[in-house]
């Protein structure tokens, strides 16, 4: 079987993420699947990757999956194939056609469900659905006929619903499950940052729901001093509080401080904020990169994105807001404004506490804070240039 490089060089990467690992290999030895949802940058891939690693497992992304029927199909048995049985890397061509997988020596069931593929890709019009199922029954059949047990990780499983859009698909989830609802070998593990769409599309179905949280205030000091060596408890407390315990964003500070901190509290105290503000200000860093590409592919995944921008505009530049201040500030009725607030707390953007409404990731919403009022530089500003933003920051 060739192996996936997963294995993660630092240990740090790791911290306060081992009870989710134990919970992934728990329930793969009793042969349940799991959904691991987190939001970005809280290690939901790297956890995923970490759980191949250790198990006869491997990894599909569905945003570098080709999402047709008909593509699927071929690719998803290609891999299961691929993975197990090829020698080298070298091999892979023969293994991305259906010809090729016709031409491998494998048992009576998995052959004929290649088959079955094949049949089906040489009609005009393919029964798509048929396509989808027989893929996905084929990992169960493989792991029969190879005596073993394998589990699939499958990160981005939102872009899964995507399938929908085919003519001869009319529930892609209710297909999935379906497909390996008798499987004894095969045990997947869906991943997804679409918390709220996946905790609601899926709550039917047979599957053991693990949400990653951030970073506990132990765990935040745990990752920053490994990074940045043995630092004063004000300072570890003041990084868990701006950095809402985002191990991207706790490690990022980390590094800077490491090389930029003096001996005087006060005055790291001072340059833990200096460095946040740095960080989401420039761009090319790893904060600015990651709070950007959760910004637009969950505004992506809305509708309505010209007033979605307006209302995000506002809750980022204020405390938590009650609808009516919203709707007042963006010059909408009530019942309209409501309709927003809901789209952005489908894709987890905004959550509502009480009769408030504020960013579900705090990082994010000084990000946008920022962003909004066009602070953003191509190199590090220094403390001086972003003092005089200061009313902002």
């Amino acid at each position: 079987m060739l192996k996936q490089h997963f294995k993660e060089k630092s240990e740090a990467s790791f911290i306060g993420r081992s009870s989710y690992l134990s919970r992934i290999d728990e329930n793969f030895l009793k042969g349940r699947h799991t959904l691991l949802l987190a939001q970005s940058g809280h290690g939901r891939e790297s956890l995923l990757r970490q759980s191949c690693a250790k198990s006869n497992a491997f990894y599909i992304d569905l945003r570098k999956t080709s999402l047709s029927p008909e593509s699927f199909a071929v690719e998803f048995v290609s891999n299961i194939c691929f993975y197990n049985l090829a020698k080298s890397n070298s091999e892979l061509p023969k293994y991305q056609t259906i010809a090729g997988l016709k031409q491998l020596k494998l048992g009576k069931k998995c052959s004929e469900t290649i088959e079955r593929i094949d049949n089906e890709l040489q009609k005009i019009k393919p029964d798509q659905s048929l396509l989808l199922a027989s893929a996905i029954s084929f990992a169960e059949e493989f792991a029969a006929e190879a005596d073993k047990k394998y589990f699939i990780a499958i990160n981005n499983f939102e872009e899964f619903l995507k399938l929908n859009n085919f003519s001869h698909v009319t529930d892609s989830m209710n297909l999935f499950f379906n497909s390996i609802k008798g499987n004894k070998r095969c045990s997947f593990v869906l991943s997804s940052s679409a918390i709220y769409q996946m905790k609601r599309v899926l709550e039917k179905y047979p599957v053991d729901i693990v949400e990653v949280s951030p970073l506990s205030e132990d765990e935040t000091k745990e990752l920053f001093t490994a990074i940045a060596g043995k630092t004063d408890e004000r300072i570890l407390k003041l990084v868990h509080e701006l950095s809402a315990g985002i191990p991207i964003v706790v490690s990022s500070i980390a590094a800077r401080f490491k090389h930029e901190k003096g001996t005087d509290v006060q005055k790291n105290l001072d340059l833990v904020k200096y460095i946040l503000a740095s960080l989401l200000s420039t761009k090319n860093t790893l904060p600015h990169i990651y709070c950007r590409k959760l910004f637009y592919e969950s505004l992506n995944r809305a509708r309505g994105e010209s007033l979605l921008r307006i209302l995000l505009k506002v809750i980022s530049q204020n405390k938590q807001l009650r609808l009516t201040e919203i709707a007042k500030l963006i010059y909408r009725s009530g019942p309209v404004t409501k309709s927003l607030l809901e789209r952005l707390i489908e894709v987890d953007l905004i959550v509502k506490t009480g009769k408030t409404f504020d960013f579900a990731n705090p990082v994010l919403k000084q990000w946008c804070k920022l962003m909004f009022a066009n602070i953003e530089f191509n190199e590090t500003p220094d403390e001086e240039t972003l003092k005089e933003f200061g009313a902002i920051l």
